[in-house]
């Protein structure tokens, strides 16, 4: 090695600290997603269901919740935040 190549630095603890920052509030942001999800689209069906006598719509509307809040979230993970 030559004197005048340098050697790679650690990155800045600071750095390390905002990565992690980053990622707690991406995780708390997929369980906010999901909670909301199925309560609101569980709410839609449970107040579908009584309306139309037909209870199961509770259950769809919380898995049509869950579906959906799940897409999102893959969605916004995978995206480019560069564009």
């Amino acid at each position: 090695m030559s004197p005048t190549t340098r050697t790679p630095a650690e990155p800045p603890a600071d750095d390390a600290k905002a990565e992690a920052r980053q990622t707690d509030a991406t995780m708390w942001t997929i369980v906010g997603h999901m909670i909301s999800a199925i309560v609101l689209y569980g709410g839609l069906g449970y107040l579908l269901g009584r309306w139309t006598g037909h209870p199961i719509l509770l259950l769809f509307g919380a898995l049509f919740g869950v579906a959906l809040s799940t897409w999102y979230t893959i969605y916004l993970v995978t995206k480019n935040p560069k564009r």
